[in-house]
């Protein structure tokens, strides 16, 4: 019995329910750095202009513009962490965060540009 559509059909559909709507634009996001604590640690959190990034869709990745958010300090392996932590950030800049945000890492830090609108 060959499973591959099987298996195929379900992993579709798992990416499909992560993948929601990007939010809406036009927010009023107030840049500048705040401290977010999560889980007993505290991080820093840089909400400023930037360039647009990218969300995931069903269609793929598109643009999506709105504020970076930069967390630190983070390791490659705590995107998670991150992400989570940028989304409080985005909320303490009176943003709503876009979870579907893709995020980058360099020197310790994990960026999420368009990520609060």
């Amino acid at each position: 019995m060959n499973l591959t559509p099987i298996l195929l059909s379900g992993m579709a559909a798992g990416l499909s329910a992560c993948v929601a709507a990007p939010a809406p634009q036009g927010a009023s996001v107030k840049g500048g750095t705040y401290a977010v604590m999560q889980e007993g640690a505290e991080y820093q959190a840089q909400v400023s202009a930037g360039r647009a990034g990218k969300v995931l869709t069903r269609a793929g990745a598109q643009p999506v513009s709105g504020a970076m958010v930069r967390v630190a300090p983070f390791g490659m392996d705590q995107g998670k962490r991150a992400k989570d932590v940028a989304a409080m950030a985005c909320t303490q800049a009176g943003g709503r965060f876009q979870p579907q945000a893709v995020g980058g890492y360099a020197a310790g830090a994990w960026e999420f540009e368009g990520g609060c609108a």
